[in-house]
This record gives structure tokens, C-alpha cells and sequence, in this order.
């Protein structure tokens, strides 16, 4: 409550702006007739304090009332202090009809007026209504009312204004409780220094809002100046579109052009041909504001139009997405340390022997099986062949087996039992060799688990990164948006932008049989950027909902042309394009090693798991280690030669991965770029060590990947080379067909192995 406050400059300022309304508020008719009574009373509702609110009542009666005025405010601002006294007792106490009070002090206070105010009847058309105590008791009935308006109003301004957005009766008795204002400055203050402060506040609302909202505020403004000199209203429409026209041009823009209207009506007015007493005032009235506006530094007035902008829209929406956003972020984050901690654990379980302890180990097996149980033992001993037959045991370390020239002479020349120590030395090499085989498939196991566990866990904390950041707000651009549209005929009724400037997401909600095309135009024309209806979900049986995105820079066009292998039954050829996302897709091309149906599984299995892994986002290292590691886990040679290409439509980047296969090209024009590879296929080390290279793609650019049984039709690079000068590169699928034929005419009309061409041209998107 107000009354609860300290008195610091925001309430004494408050409290200023209440008087000098109560002040017009007196003089909205010519005989001052209460109609402040309604302002006070709101203002002691709206938790004014009921001594600072009678002071200031009873202050302006002081002034402008005559004795029997002065005695009759006096009993009314008594009436009403103390039914807002009782009022306060009764709402502490629980009285339920705390209400009663107040509206007995108003009555009162209004039978006062009608019993002994002073007042001369009005000439009005009904000569039947044309005496005092009929023209007051309506008037009286009409404070009554206002005094209900008027507390909505008072407690909309005080509370909420600039803080949230208002309702509908909120704004109409709010606009209502202005112009009674209005009215009163028009007649006490006079009618240029109404038409001042309402030109001010006619630039400043248009600067802030930049809407068609003007011409409302423009109607309201107009209202006060025709009740009380029977001013055309027509003229402030007039202003408000010269100012809203170059209001986005600056607010040096906007004045001049209030000024430019306002001096044509003053030119149609004859405003020049009054003498300068009547004529500089006027003219003041219009240049003054135009000149404050001007001034008014430029923080406060984004400061007011951030207000403006942010109470008038509805929040609660962006703000349920953002927290949902949120709650997932985290999660995400959670369920990413989950993985990340397996990951450790993993890595953490690699066992490593120490070869010395192995070593010990099969030394003490052999003593113990062959050297104990012999007759000579304790001769050898003395002899130190401890140390040559730890020796042995190194050499079998490392070559895996030892035999009779692995003896040391020392330990050749003393043992008479070679052959068994040779016999024990073996089995055990054997016997360390299958656990040493055991451990190192169970450590790959977990390193590959390790690696997936990390994948996961990078796209987890991805993910959590993208969901946790808020939603941005774009009001300008929606209400742009939605202004734009409905002046093409699309009427709808959410406009919601998402996104960043470089990717804008764009949802909106429509009627009827909209046009797609013309949706699409007009926000590619607002937001300057190409648009295109990426969804259209039916909500209804008449409303839709529109999702638009950004309209990539490039489109591709695709080329394949495969041959199996002359009496294969099946090509080990396989190739893949699929889209990764809304602006990238994967191009890839494997050769399983040989031909027929296992080379087609080999080549068929590894683009499988490379899409399925591109596809999830996991990163390019830990998708080809993984890989790699899953075909090197094979009984058989299971090895793969791959090209990969991932293309970005929206800047032609293309990052390319070349493991174990032939040359590639990028055909540029009249100029061909030659792609290496000088890594070994996958599948045949454990550690993997790829050829990447990142280029950018231009208009017109395609991308060439061949198998090596293209590649050795030729016989060398250069014949290759010459060969792809002659052919054309519009087509992409062309330019395979025609390199698969050239290389099965090399092979003398016979394909000697499998063979398959892939072409990706980018060309500009319409």
C-alpha cells in the first residue's frame, strides 16, 4: 500500500502530479463542478495516504473556490478521509464489507454537492432536464460512476504501468481518465499549453512504440481540444501519420515532419495572419516539444521504448520454453558426466604387465618343471646357470619360441637335459602368449567402449550447451513480421522468432488457405534473409502452423554410376548421401577389399556405421577409430578403402576424410584438383591415421570420388587426368556415367574389378 511508503522523490512526485490533476479535474465544466471527488476517492482505493490525498483535495479548494465552496470541500474531503479511515480499521478486523464505508462518505459527499452547491442550470436541448437540481443530480450520478473508472484507472497507472501489460478496460479507463484531464488543462492551463504537452507526448509514443498504436494514442489526444473548442479531431490523425512515416528515420526526421504538418493547418488555419501575441504562443506550443523530443537524450528514450515494448508483449510463453530448456540443458549435462565417468572407468581398467615379472615368472615354471627334478641341479646351481636361462627366457620373450641355436654356450655346455628346459621354456611362451592375446582384445574392448562412452558424452554436453541457452527475444522483428503480413493478406495470430541472426527459426500460426510462397517472400523480405517453409502442421480444420528457415546458399545435385566385377555376383562398391542435419550432408564411398558378396558386406557395414554415426553428430575422430576398430575386430581381413564428405549447403565448406583410397577431384571450371591418400585402409592397424583436408566450395564445383577400379584402369593418375579435361561437368550424373564407360573401355569392354563413380555438384539455389 502507498500509505505504507516512505516519502521519497518518486511518491513526492506522485503525489505532485496527483494536486495538479485534481486541479483540471475542477474545471472540466465551467462551474467547477466536483468531478476531482472521483480522483480522490480512486486515488484513497488506490492506497494513497487519506492525509497527503485530503491536503492536496482540500489545498485546491482553498484556491479556487469561493467561501461556501472552501465550507463544502471541507466536508467532503472530512467525509471521505474518514470513510477510508474506517475502511482501513475494517479490512484489519475481517469486516467483510470493508467497502461500505467509502462508498457511504461518497454518496454523501455528492448529496452535499446536489443539496447546496451553488450552480446555474444549463440550455439544453430537453427543456424538461433544464433545472439545477435534475442537471446536478445527473452529474452527481456521473462523479459516481467516473469515481469507479477512475480507481481502475489510477491503480493501472500506479502499479502497473511500464511494468506488465494492461487489459483492455485498464487501457479504456485509463484513455478516459485522460481526457477528463484533458479537458481541464485545455481550460485552466489554456488551450497551447494542452496542444504542447499532447504534441510531446503524440512524438514521444510514436517514437517508442513505431506502430499503427499512434493513431489510437492520436484519438485520444484529439478528444479534450473538440469537447472544449470544437477542434477537428482529423488534424491529429494527420500528425500521427507524418511522424509515423519517418519515425525509423530518427527522431530529427520524425519533428521535422510533425512541423511540416502542423504549419500546413496553421497556413489553412490563417494561423500567420493573427497578430504576435496570438501568433507566437501558438507556434510555440508545436516548436517547443518538437524541439524537447529532439533533446531528450537517446538512453531514455531506448529506455522508455524497452519498457513499452517489453510490458506490452506476453512473456510467460518464452519463458515456460526457457525454463523447459533449461531443465533439459541440465539434464543433459547429468546424463553427459554419466558417460563421461565411463568413459574413465574404462580407460582406467587397461592392465599392463611388467615384463620383468613375466619373465620371473616362466623362469621359476622351468626351474621348477625341468631343472629341479634333474640329478645335476645343485652342480648347476653352483654355476649361476640361473642367469643364461633368464636370458633364454628374454629371447623367447621376444621372438615367441626358442630353439637349440637360442642356447647360451655357457648353459649348453653344462645341461644335459636341453631338450626339456627348450620343451618347458615353449609351453609356457605359449601359454603367455594366449593371455598376452586375451588381455590385449579385452583391452581393445574397452577402449572401443571407452571411445563410444566419450562420443556419447561430447554430444550430450552438446546438446546441453544448445538447450540451456535462452531463448533470444526479437519483438521488433515479430511485430515487423506480423505488421508485414497482414498488409499481404496473411492474418496470424503468433509470430514467434527464434534462433540467431545467422540461422533465424521462424513459427507461425495461420488461417485458411495460406499462400506458402507469400508467407515465405515477405519474411525473407523482412528479416533480409532467404526464407523457406521448412513445416506445415494442421492445428485445426482451419488454422495451420508455419515453420520457415533459412534458405541455404547452395543445392546439390547427385551422380552415381557402378559396375560389379565381370562374373562377381555382387559389387563391393557401396555408397552413400544422407543428410546429416539442416545444413549439412555426408557423401561417402567405400571399396571392400577383393570383390563379391563378402567385399559388398565389408564395404555395405562400414558406410552403414559411418552414416548411423555422422548422422548422431559423434566427432569425425572418434567415428573413424571407431570404425576402424569394429572391422579390425574381424576373424578374416575385413579392410575397407574410404572417401568421406561432409558439405555445408550454407557456405559450400566441405570437410573431406581419404583412408586407403585412390585419387579424388574437385572440378572447378577448367581446373581439376587431384585428391590423395596416403593412409592405409581400415581395418588393418589399430591406430589410424587418416588424410583430412577442409576446402570451399564454389557455384558450379563438383566433387569426385572413385574406386580403385576406376582408378587402375587408367594405369596412371595423369591418364586419369586427361581423361576428366574431356568430359563435362554440368551433369553430375553424366560425368559418372561417362567415366565408368571410359574406364571399362580401358579395361578392353571387361570389368576386371568392381568399379563406382560419385559426383556431388553444388550450384547456387534458386
Amino acid at each position: 500500500m502507498m500509505n505504507d511508503k516512505k516519502f521519497d522523490f518518486p511518491t513526492v512526485r506522485l503525489y505532485v502530479l496527483f494536486t495538479l490533476a485534481v486541479l483540471c479535474l475542477r474545471f472540466v465544466l465551467p462551474q467547477n463542478e466536483p468531478f476531482h471527488i472521483a480522483l480522490f476517492y480512486a486515488a484513497c482505493a488506490a492506497g494513497f495516504s487519506p492525509f497527503w490525498t485530503s491536503l492536496s483535495f482540500f489545498g485546491t479548494s482553498l484556491i479556487f473556490s469561493s467561501p461556501v465552496g472552501v465550507l463544502l470541500s471541507a466536508a467532503q474531503t472530512l467525509l471521505l478521509a474518514v470513510g477510508f479511515l474506517f475502511n482501513a480499521q475494517c479490512v484489519k478486523n475481517g469486516w467483510k464489507a470493508a467497502w461500505l464505508p467509502p462508498y457511504a462518505a461518497l454518496v454523501f459527499d455528492l448529496a452535499l454537492f446536489v443539496a447546496f452547491a451553488p450552480f446555474t442550470a444549463y440550455a439544453l436541448p430537453f427543456t424538461f432536464i433544464n433545472t439545477p437540481m435534475i442537471q446536478k443530480t445527473g452529474i452527481a450520478a456521473a462523479i459516481f460512476l467516473l469515481s469507479a473508472v477512475f480507481t481502475v484507472a489510477v491503480k493501472a497507472v500506479t502499479r502497473k504501468f511500464l511494468k506488465c501489460r494492461l487489459r483492455g478496460d485498464e487501457l479504456v479507463f485509463s484513455a478516459l481518465f485522460f481526457v477528463f484531464t484533458g479537458v481541464g488543462i485545455c481550460r485552466f492551463f489554456g488551450f497551447n499549453a494542452y496542444m504542447g504537452s499532447a504534441f510531446l507526448v503524440l512524438l514521444l509514443f510514436a517514437c517508442a512504440t513505431k506502430d499503427t498504436s499512434v493513431f489510437v494514442c492520436a484519438f485520444v489526444l484529439a478528444i479534450p481540444p473538440l469537447v472544449t473548442l470544437g477542434l477537428s479531431p482529423e488534424r491529429f490523425f494527420f500528425y500521427a501519420c507524418a511522424i509515423a512515416l519517418f519515425t525509423r528515420q530518427g527522431r530529427l526526421s520524425a519533428a521535422c515532419a510533425f512541423l511540416c504538418a502542423f504549419f500546413v493547418y496553421a497556413y489553412i488555419d490563417g494561423l500567420f495572419l493573427l497578430p504576435a501575441a496570438a501568433l507566437i504562443p501558438t507556434l510555440l506550443s508545436a516548436l517547443l516539444p518538437a524541439l524537447i523530443f529532439v533533446l531528450i537524450p537517446a538512453p531514455v528514450i531506448r529506455s522508455l521504448e524497452n519498457k513499452l515494448i517489453f510490458y506490452r508483449e506476453k512473456h510467460l510463453s518464452r519463458v515456460a520454453i526457457n525454463r523447459n530448456r533449461a531443465a533439459i540443458g541440465a539434464q543433459l549435462f547429468e546424463i553427459s558426466a554419466v558417460f563421461r565417468e565411463i568413459q574413465s572407468t574404462f580407460s582406467s581398467l587397461s592392465v599392463s604387465d611388467s615384463e620383468n615379472g613375466v619373465r620371473e615368472y616362466i623362469r621359476a615354471c622351468v626351474t621348477e618343471e625341468s631343472c629341479k627334478v634333474c640329478p645335476r641341479y645343485q652342480e648347476c646351481a653352483k654355476k649361476d646357470v640361473a642367469q643364461d636361462l633368464e636370458k633364454l627366457v628374454e629371447i623367447g620373450c621376444l621372438k615367441g619360441k626358442v630353439n637349440l641355436i637360442d642356447l647360451p654356450k655357457n648353459l649348453s655346455d653344462i645341461c644335459v637335459n636341453q631338450s626339456n628346459i627348450l620343451y618347458a621354456v615353449n609351453r609356457q611362451l605359449g601359454d603367455y602368449r594366449k593371455y598376452v592375446l586375451d588381455a590385449e582384445n579385452a583391452a581393445s574392448g574397452r577402449t572401443l567402449l571407452a571411445r563410444q562412452a566419450q562420443g556419447v558424452s561430447e554430444i550430450l554436453r552438446n546438446l546441453a550447451l544448445e538447450q540451456s541457452e535462452p531463448l533470444r527475444i526479437y519483438t521488433e522483428k515479430e511485430r515487423a513480421l506480423n505488421i508485414a503480413l497482414l498488409g499481404a493478406g496473411v492474418v496470424c495470430s503468433e509470430v514467434l522468432l527464434m534462433g540467431d541472426e545467422e540461422n533465424p527459426l521462424l513459427s507461425l500460426v495461420t488461417y485458411g488457405k495460406a499462400d506458402v510462397k507469400k508467407i515465405a517472400a515477405v519474411a525473407s523480405y523482412t528479416l533480409n534473409a532467404t526464407m523457406i517453409i521448412s513445416e506445415r502442421l494442421t492445428l485445426g480444420m482451419d488454422k495451420f502452423c508455419c515453420i520457415l528457415r533459412k534458405k541455404p546458399r547452395f543445392d546439390a545435385a547427385f551422380g552415381v554410376a557402378s559396375a560389379k566385377k565381370t562374373d562377381s555376383e555382387q559389387n563391393g562398391d557401396t555408397h552413400s548421401v544422407v543428410k546429416i542435419d539442416e545444413r549439412r550432408f555426408l557423401v561417402a564411398l567405400s571399396d571392400g577389399m577383393g570383390s563379391g558378396e563378402y567385399a559388398r558386406r565389408v564395404s555395405e557395414s562400414t558406410v552403414c556405421l559411418l552414416e548411423s554415426f555422422y548422422r548422431a553428430k559423434i566427432p569425425p575422430e572418434t567415428v573413424l577409430s571407431t570404425v576402424n576398430k569394429l572391422l579390425a575386430f574381424s576373424k578374416e581381413e575385413t579392410f575397407a578403402c574410404v572417401d568421406i564428405a561432409v558439405v555445408d549447403l550454407f557456405d559450400g565448406k566441405t570437410d573431406i576424410v581419404k583412408i586407403g583410397s585412390p585419387v579424388g577431384f574437385i572440378l572447378s571450371g577448367n581446373t581439376i584438383k587431384v585428391l590423395d591418400s596416403g593412409s592405409l585402409p581400415l581395418g588393418i592397424l589399430d591406430s589410424l591415421r587418416p588424410d583430412t583436408a577442409s576446402y570451399d566450395l564454389e557455384e558450379n564445383d563438383t566433387l569426385l570420388f572413385i574406386s580403385d577400379g576406376i582408378s587402375q584402369a587408367f594405369g596412371s593418375t595423369t591418364d586419369l587426368y586427361n581423361v576428366l579435361k574431356g568430359i563435362p561437368t554440368g551433369n553430375p550424373q553424366q560425368l559418372a556415367d561417362v567415366l565408368l564407360q571410359a574406364a571399362i573401355d580401358a579395361y578392353g569392354g571387361v570389368a576386371k574389378d568392381d568399379m563406382t563413380a560419385l559426383a556431388v555438384r553444388l550450384f547456387k539455389a534458386a
